[in-house]
């Protein structure tokens, strides 16, 4: 049976306290995109980007958020470790240029694209449809380092992905709630199974949810009180969660089942 740990508690504390190595992790970070702007739609749920102080940085500011959190992930993860790293288009090269000089291997670049983004309603530019997902390992000498991942069929391994938004009996009241049809495209690729992901910003955790559907170990870190709710709530039907503070962590115990 999988475990899956659902940790209270800031990332960086939280990573410091684990001693041992991950196969992976799966990231969505704040992205940096929030604004207090309301749209205001005609018959319909009025929409806000106002997602929460958690989302507000300057430009500088979130970089080295950014920089600093990829260094406390780097001890934890193994070295033939897969990163993804969900980000908005505009970042992608100031977050490859920060995890590669943190010594990681960037290997490509997949582009999510979303079939029903929020309709633009002063039509004086794009839909925001697409969102990138990065791809790096944990290593960057010249030693040949052997990396999972499970190539399937040449119709599904396109750099390019596509599924609409959380919508139906998936949507939680998580503003940035990722689809979990993308989440476990990502799983089957780059893991195995019984294999240990982390996630250090879970949300509502769909990390934990597409990893026991998939028979992956899963560790989901959540600062925030009311996602952590959110996250109980949609996995209190798994029998095999194991949810604590950060105050009480002591120790993750990462055994592989053969």
């Amino acid at each position: 049976m999988q475990k899956h740990y659902l940790i209270l508690g800031d990332a960086f504390e939280v990573l410091t306290k684990m001693k041992n190595k991950v196969d992976a992790a799966i990231v969505d970070p704040p992205y940096n995109t929030a604004n207090k702007n309301t749209k205001i739609l005609k018959g319909r749920k009025a929409r806000s980007s106002d997602f929460g102080k958690w989302d507000y940085f300057a430009d500088k500011e979130y970089l080295d958020f950014t920089n600093e959190w990829i260094k406390s992930l780097k001890p934890v993860l193994k070295d033939n470790g897969n990163l993804l790293i969900f980000c908005k288009m505009e970042y992608i090269s100031d977050i490859k240029r920060i995890y590669e000089k943190l010594e990681f291997k960037h290997h490509g670049t997949i582009i999510w694209h979303k079939t029903n983004p929020a309709p633009q309603i002063r039509k004086t530019g794009f839909l925001s449809s697409c969102e990138a997902i990065l791809w790096a390992t944990n290593g960057f000498d010249n030693k040949k380092i052997s990396y999972t991942f499970n190539f399937s069929k040449q119709n599904e391994m396109h750099n390019f992905v596509q599924s609409p938004i959380c919508m139906g009996n998936e949507r939680t009241a998580h503003p940035t709630q990722k689809p979990k049809k993308i989440i476990a495209h990502l799983i089957k690729i780059f893991t195995n199974e019984n294999d240990w992901i982390v996630d250090c910003f879970a949300g509502s955790g769909t990390l934990a949810e597409a990893s026991d559907e998939l028979k992956r170990n899963s560790i989901s870190i959540e600062n925030d009180n009311e996602y952590f709710k959110i996250m109980e709530d949609r996995l209190k039907k798994m029998n095999n969660i194991k949810s604590v503070k950060v105050k009480e962590l002591k120790l993750i115990k990462i055994k592989k089942d053969n």
